[in-house]
């Protein structure tokens, strides 16, 4: 049994990567997923709890509330009308060996740890954003009381728990030293897709920028990636005209980032919205590096999910974030990148500039991420590791 609002149809990261993962796993598990209300539906869904079927897998969805994410109570009402409703059908449900709890919303943890007891069954705590962590590193949240009640039930689920599984050895560290014992934690990363998205030596969506040398970001433009910094190395390097900045997305600091990009003047950087995922493959192969930008005191509390298409399609990239982040960690390990620390525009321009002199070494680094990517961050490499470890756990039952 899975608890997670986000699932398919749902174009979000956290909802794409559970479904490839389930539609793996229901090939020998039974599996059974407790999703929120789907933001892909025109219409909202009338029943407070609703089944459907994706190949063998059962859904419960639930109703919810569908608020906007500027306004903290409009997101706090979207969680925990899933959070409520979810809890209403997984004690209804047929009993599971094996309970998935994620953490969309943060407190699935403790539900999942209620439901440990009720269906006497075993319990993995998915963590893939780790709370409250995450909420002093963005600030997105400043309420004492919550903040102590995140700490508080994250400490119940991790005792809970038979297993913790997270997404980068930097976010396992963090449970760690919080007192979980290291035996307790395993450290599965998400994937790419590597027939999906490849290298590709021509595309159509490289044409638009001629022979320009390209940096791309593409994803989401949120408070978390501090692309600030980003901005401010575009107009330490305007003058040269080879060079070219694509941010691709959307989300809460575009239209602020639009208005910064238009103070400095800045005439070598286009915003251009999201691309259809089937076109992942064109768009990540256009850019000549990529920036994977984390906020100063986030590494550990999340690791940026488009490591692993970058990586697929063979392009090398700057991870701007403190270098015991997780994909920090993979561009010196593996030599598929560069490190430049947060906010730092002036090294993050001179690591951008010594590239462009350097075409061979970037090939270089780009041949080392594509083979990565087919030997540890593909699909079917990842997905059967969730598996063996879901089949360990349920074996101890």
């Amino acid at each position: 049994m899975f608890l997670n609002r986000s699932f398919w149809p749902d174009p979000e990261a956290t909802g794409q990567f559970l479904t490839e993962l389930c539609d793996d796993l229901s090939r020998e598990h039974q599996i059974t997923f407790i999703a929120g209300p789907s933001l892909h539906q025109s219409a909202p869904q009338r029943k407070l709890i609703a089944r459907e079927k994706r190949g063998n897998i059962d859904i419960i969805r639930t109703w919810g509330t569908r608020f906007g994410k500027r306004r903290l109570a409009g997101r706090i009402a979207n969680l925990a009308s899933y959070f409520c409703l979810a809890a209403m059908a997984a004690f209804r449900a047929e009993r599971p060996d094996v309970i998935i709890a994620e953490t969309d919303p943060p407190l699935l943890g403790v539900l999942g740890a209620i439901l440990k007891k009720r269906h006497r069954a075993r319990l993995v705590y998915n963590v893939r954003d780790l709370y409250p962590d995450i909420a002093y590193a963005n600030g997105g949240l400043k309420d004492p009381a919550m903040l102590a009640l995140l700490e508080r039930a994250n400490a119940f689920a991790y005792r809970n728990a038979d297993v913790i599984v997270t997404l980068g050895h930097d976010m396992a560290r963090r449970i760690a030293a919080k007192g979980v014992p290291e035996a307790k934690i395993s450290v599965i990363p998400d994937w790419a897709d590597t027939d999906a998205i490849r290298s590709l030596v021509h595309s159509p969506f490289r044409d638009r920028f001629g022979e320009k040398f390209v940096i791309m970001y593409s994803g989401n433009l949120g408070l978390s990636q501090q692309l600030e910094t980003v901005l401010e190395a575009a107009a330490r390097i305007q003058n040269d005209p080879r060079i070219l900045f694509v941010l691709i997305g959307e989300g809460a600091s575009k239209q602020a980032l639009i208005e910064q990009a238009a103070r400095l003047g800045l005439n070598n950087i286009e915003f251009l919205p999201y691309r259809p995922k089937e076109k992942l493959a064109e768009s990540l192969s256009a850019a000549d590096l990529h920036l994977i930008p984390l906020m100063k005191g986030a590494a550990g509390c999340l690791v940026p999910s488009k490591i692993y298409g970058i990586l697929a399609a063979g392009r090398p990239f700057v991870a701007i974030m403190e270098r015991d982040a997780e994909v920090a960690r993979i561009a010196r390990e593996y030599r598929t990148g560069f490190v430049v620390e947060p906010g730092e525009s002036a090294a993050l321009a001179a690591t951008i500039e010594k590239a462009v002199e350097n075409r061979a070494e970037l090939a270089a680094m780009g041949a080392r991420a594509r083979a990565l990517a087919e030997q540890r961050y593909s699909r079917p490499v990842a997905t059967r590791e969730f598996a063996a470890m879901l089949a360990l756990v349920a074996r101890s039952t």
